[in-house]
C-alpha cells in the first residue's frame, strides 16, 4: 500500500451506537489486532461504511460478541454491495464526510461519547441523516419505506453481485 492513509473501523461495536464510528488515520499508525483498516483515505468510502445501509448490512450479516455486533473483512466488508458511484456521487459523499469528520473535531470527545445513541449530538447525528440520504438515493431513487426494503435492496444485490461471479 503506497497511499497516505487508512480507513480504522473497530471489530467489535456497540450496540449502543445508531451509527459505528470509524476514522480515517495516518498509515504510520499501527493499529491493534481489534481495528480492520481498510486502504484507502477517500472519504467517500469511509461515508458509505459509516452509512445507515452499512450498519444494516453488519447487523444482518455480521456476527455478533454477546449483544455487540462483529464486523469482519470476508463477512462484512468483502460481501457488501456497493453500486456504481458516479463521480457527483462520490464528491457529494466526500463533501458530507468532511464535514461530519469536521464536526466531531469541533465538538470533541471521543468517538465513544459522541456516538452514543442516548448523547450523540443533534448536530451531528443531523449530519449523519444527510449522508444516509445521499447513500439511499445511490442505491434506488424512491425513497426507502423501511429498514426492511433498504436490508432487502441490499440483499438483492448480493445475490446479483454473486450470482454474475
Amino acid at each position: 500500500y503506497t497511499g497516505k492513509s487508512v480507513i480504522a473501523s473497530p471489530q467489535t461495536a456497540s450496540e449502543n451506537y445508531d451509527y459505528i464510528p470509524m476514522a480515517i488515520l495516518p498509515e504510520n499508525i499501527m493499529a491493534s489486532n481489534n481495528v480492520l483498516q481498510a486502504y484507502s483515505d477517500e472519504p467517500w468510502l469511509l461515508a458509505v461504511l459509516e452509512s445507515r445501509m452499512h450498519i444494516l448490512w453488519i447487523r444482518a450479516i455480521g456476527g455478533k460478541f454477546k449483544t455487540d455486533y462483529t464486523l469482519s473483512t470476508r463477512l462484512v466488508y468483502n460481501t457488501f454491495p456497493i453500486p456504481k458511484l458516479s463521480l457527483q456521487r462520490k464528491n457529494e459523499l466526500n463533501r458530507v464526510m468532511l464535514e461530519i469528520l469536521d464536526l466531531r473535531e469541533y465538538i470533541g470527545g471521543t468517538l465513544s461519547e459522541l456516538y452514543h445513541k442516548n448523547s450523540m449530538p443533534e448536530s451531528l447525528r443531523k449530519k449523519h441523516e444527510e449522508l444516509d440520504g445521499i447513500v439511499d438515493r445511490a442505491y434506488q431513487q424512491r425513497p426507502f419505506e423501511s429498514d426492511e426494503d433498504r436490508l432487502g435492496t441490499l440483499l438483492k444485490l448480493y445475490q446479483e453481485m454473486t450470482t454474475n461471479d
